[in-house]
C-alpha cells in the first residue's frame, strides 16, 4: 500500500502532505499543553522542569537513534515509530495522576522521540533536492497546518474543555505516523564501512560548531516563548482562543516568509538568513517583556513569525549542505539535540525559576539577551567566512 501511495502522488504533493499533517498535529497540541498543565495546578517551576527533563534523555538517546537510523538505512521507519509512540504517550497524559505521572511519561517517551523532527527534515531536504524542489516550499505548508490548527483547535479546546487536548492530539500524532511514510529514503553512497568508528561522523569544521552554538542559543531563548507564552497571554487578560490566535498569527506570517527565504538563501546564503531570523527573535522576546495587554502578544508573535521563517529553513539547509548521504539523520539529529535537548534542559528550570521569582516580563527580558548572543555568534561566523574568502583570493 505504501508503494501505491508513492506512485499515485507526485513528490511535491507527498512532501506537502507530510508537513501539512505533521505540523497540524503539533499546532493542535504545543500551544496549549502548558496551559492545560497550568489549569491542572502545576506551578511555573514544575512546568519548567517538565519541559526540561526530556532534554537530558534526548541528549543521550538522540545521537544513538539518529546514527542507527542512518546506518540501518531505516530513517522512515524510525520516524514512524517516533510519531506512534508520541500518540500513545500523549493519550496517557489524559489520566490525572499528578505531576510525577506526567514526568514518568515524558521520561519514557523521550527515549524514543528524538528521531522525529531531524529525520523528517533531513529526508525532506534530500528528497526536495533529488526532484529539483525547494525544501522551504514544503516547510511553509507545515506553518500553514500549524496556523490553522492553532486557530481552530484553540476554539475547539475552549468549547469542549482543555482536558480533551491529550486525546485529540494523540489521534493526530498517530495519523502523522502513517503519513510520514510518504517520504523516501535517499539513494545511498558507499561511505559507511563496517570498520567506521563511532565518532567519525562528527563534524570537523569549526564553522559548523559555531553555527550549531548559534542555533543552540537561539533555541535556548525561544524556550521562554514555548513554555510560557500561553500563560503570559492569560495573565494579561487574554483567553484560550487568543492564545491560539497568537500562535496562528506567527504561523501565518511564516508561510510567505519561508517561500521568500528559499529564494533568498540562494543569493545571500543560509548564514545571513539565520542571522536575520535570530535578530528578529531577540526583538520579539524584548517585546514580550514590555507588553501590557494580550493583543500585543498576538502582534509581537506575528513579527516573530518572520524570524522563524528565516531560521527554520536556513538551519536545515545549512546543516544538510555539510552532511554526506550517510550522515543525513546524524547531522540533523545533532542540531536537534542542541536545539531541543540541551536548550530545554537548561532553559526549563532557569526560566521557570525566573518566572516564579521575578515574573514573566523579566524572564522574557533575559531571553532577549540570550537571543542577541546567538546573533553575535552568526556575525563572528560571517567575519570568519569573509576572511577565508580573502585568503583564497590572495593565494
Amino acid at each position: 500500500m505504501q508503494q501505491s501511495w508513492k506512485k499515485r502522488l507526485s513528490p511535491n504533493l507527498r512532501g506537502t502532505i507530510v508537513f501539512l499533517v505533521t505540523f497540524f498535529a503539533v499546532g493542535a497540541f504545543m500551544p496549549f499543553v502548558n496551559l492545560a498543565f497550568d489549569q491542572r495546578g502545576l506551578s511555573e517551576s514544575q512546568i519548567g522542569l517538565y519541559n526540561a527533563l526530556p532534554g537530558a534523555i534526548t541528549i543521550i538517546s538522540g545521537p544513538i537513534l539518529c546514527r542507527l537510523a542512518d546506518k540501518k538505512r531505516a530513517r522512515v521507519l524510525f520516524t514512524t515509530i517516533g510519531f506512534l509512540m508520541l500518540g500513545v504517550f500523549t493519550a496517557l497524559m489524559t489520566i490525572p495522576w499528578g505531576f510525577l505521572w506526567l514526568l514518568s511519561l515524558q521520561v519514557v517517551y523521550s527515549a524514543f522521540s528524538p528521531p522525529i523532527t531531524p529525520i523528517r527534515d533531513g529526508l525532506a531536504a534530500r528528497m526536495a533536492n533529488k526532484y529539483g524542489l525547494d525544501f522551504g516550499n514544503w516547510r511553509l505548508w507545515g506553518s500553514l497546518g500549524f496556523a490553522v490548527a492553532s486557530l481552530v483547535m484553540g476554539m475547539v479546546w475552549q468549547c469542549i474543555g482543555i482536558e480533551w487536548l491529550f486525546l485529540g492530539a494523540a489521534a493526530l500524532f498517530l495519523l502523522s505516523g502513517v503519513v510520514v511514510n510518504l517520504l523516501e529514503e535517499p539513494e545511498e553512497e558507499k561511505i559507511i564501512h563496517q570498520t567506521e568508528l563511532w565518532h567519525q561522523w562528527i563534524p570537523r569544521e569549526s564553522v559548523v560548531w559555531l553555527f550549531l552554538s548559534a542555533v543552540f542559543l537561539s533555541n535556548l531563548a525561544q524556550q521562554a516563548f514555548y513554555q510560557f507564552s500561553a500563560i503570559h497571554m492569560i495573565r494579561l487578560g487574554g483567553s484560550e482562543t487568543m492564545a491560539g490566535m497568537m500562535r496562528s498569527a506567527s504561523a501565518v506570517v511564516e508561510i510567505p516568509t519561508m517561500y521568500l527565504v528559499s529564494k533568498l538563501i540562494r543569493k545571500i546564503g543560509p548564514m545571513w538568513s539565520f542571522l536575520i531570523g535570530a535578530s528578529i527573535f531577540a526583538l520579539s522576546w524584548l517585546g514580550f517583556s514590555l507588553a501590557t495587554a494580550g493583543w500585543m502578544l498576538i502582534a509581537i508573535t506575528a513579527f516573530r513569525g518572520i524570524g522563524f521563517g528565516f531560521t527554520a529553513v536556513s538551519a536545515v539547509v545549512y546543516i544538510d549542505s555539510k552532511a554526506r548521504v550517510s550522515e543525513v539523520a546524524s547531522y540533523q539529529g545533532l542540531m536537534n539535540i542542541l536545539a531541543f535537548g540541551l536548550a530545554p534542559l537548561i532553559a526549563g528550570p532557569v526560566f521557570g525559576s525566573l518566572a516564579q521569582s521575578l515574573g514573566l516580563p523579566a524572564m522574557f527580558g533575559v531571553a532577549s539577551g540570550v537571543g542577541w548572543s546567538a546573533a553575535v555568534v552568526c556575525i563572528v561566523i560571517l567575519l570568519l567566512q569573509r576572511r577565508q574568502c580573502q585568503m583564497r583570493k590572495t593565494v
